[in-house]
């Protein structure tokens, strides 16, 4: 073999060396690739951050502001197609035409629209029920979604002054169940704080899963009666305290003909809210003659009253 073909076979020999090696390098990195990616998942740090707020930030607590409430209060015909304002005098149709939502029967928002003034009629019997409905004064208004509930009383409003994501939901109890699911600790916690045994105690309503409203009437103390509406809010219990002293009648302590006692059945939830203090519970308290209606705003540890209240006379016939 002559030296110039020893020379070609030498070249050829470092040529394929060179490329086994070229080939194993790139396999190496293939294989590594995977793993890199899971170790760097997350955004890089340079990236700017994304200016989409997340689901939690986007949701806004929605507040009723209590300063914007007014006593407009009406109730509905025996069909729930017209509702009916009264206790205002004739002459308010500028401010009457702005009121366009009805709410009531715990919380159910309707659609309204003014109607007319509605005069009254020598056939009322004074009875603020249904079945007087076309012979009593004041604002009419149409329902124009659904149906109200026939005699139930709804809070009128312009639905810019009420923010309805302000209601909570709100569940009613009923007869055996609004007795048996009132828990033992609850019992004893309203005892240690009132420093009073109970006669009964039933859950109105759960609002929430750590807010429920009960009522309370506890053991007559010689002549002094007491009965309580109670809102628990996780551990936390706040008062609106109804005490009466008899005084001759024992049949007519808190109103005409009562017996002496509560029942969950005098009472219905208008609506709740929740305001920038705490919850708003609108209330409906029936008694033999009629049917109260009135606001309670928590401030600080108890419940207060407010001015806004209503009255209907239902006396049967």
């Amino acid at each position: 073999m002559n030296k110039v073909m020893i020379s070609f076979l030498i070249v050829l020999m470092l040529v394929g060396c060179s490329g086994n090696s070229s080939l194993t390098s790139n396999e190496d990195h293939l294989d590594s690739t995977p793993e890199q990616s899971a170790e760097t998942v997350s955004p890089s740090p340079a990236l700017p951050p994304s200016e989409e707020p997340t689901p939690s930030i986007q949701q806004t607590e929605a507040y009723l502001d209590t300063k914007k409430l007014r006593g407009n209060f009406g109730f509905a015909d025996a069909e729930g197609r017209n509702i009916l304002v009264t206790g205002h005098e004739k002459g308010l149709d500028k401010e009457m035409t702005q009121l366009n939502e009805a709410i009531g029967d715990q919380g159910n928002v309707l659609k309204v629209k003014f109607n007319k003034w509605q005069d009254g009629t020598e056939n009322s019997n004074g009875r603020e029920m249904a079945h007087n409905f076309e012979n009593l004064a004041g604002y009419l208004y149409t329902v124009e979604e659904e149906s109200a509930t026939p005699d139930e009383t709804y809070y009128l409003t312009d639905q810019i002054d009420f923010k309805v994501d302000a209601l909570l939901p709100v569940e009613t109890l009923e007869g055996q169940e609004a007795l048996s699911t009132v828990e033992v600790s609850v019992r004893e916690r309203i005892v240690d704080t009132k420093k009073r045994e109970i006669q009964k105690i039933w859950k109105l309503a759960d609002l929430s899963a750590n807010r429920q409203l009960y009522l309370v009437q506890f053991v007559r103390l010689d002549q002094e009666m007491l009965f309580s509406l109670v809102w628990k809010e996780k551990d936390e219990f706040t008062f609106m305290d109804y005490p009466a002293v008899i005084q001759g009648d024992e049949y007519s302590v808190w109103r005409v003909d009562d017996g002496g006692e509560v029942r969950p059945e005098m009472f219905s939830i208008l609506f709740v809210a929740e305001t920038s203090e705490g919850p708003l519970v609108g209330m409906n308290w029936w008694g033999a003659e009629g049917v109260n209606t009135f606001f309670l705003h928590k401030e600080g540890d108890s419940f207060k009253e407010m001015d806004i209240q209503y009255g209907r006379y239902t006396s049967p016939i």
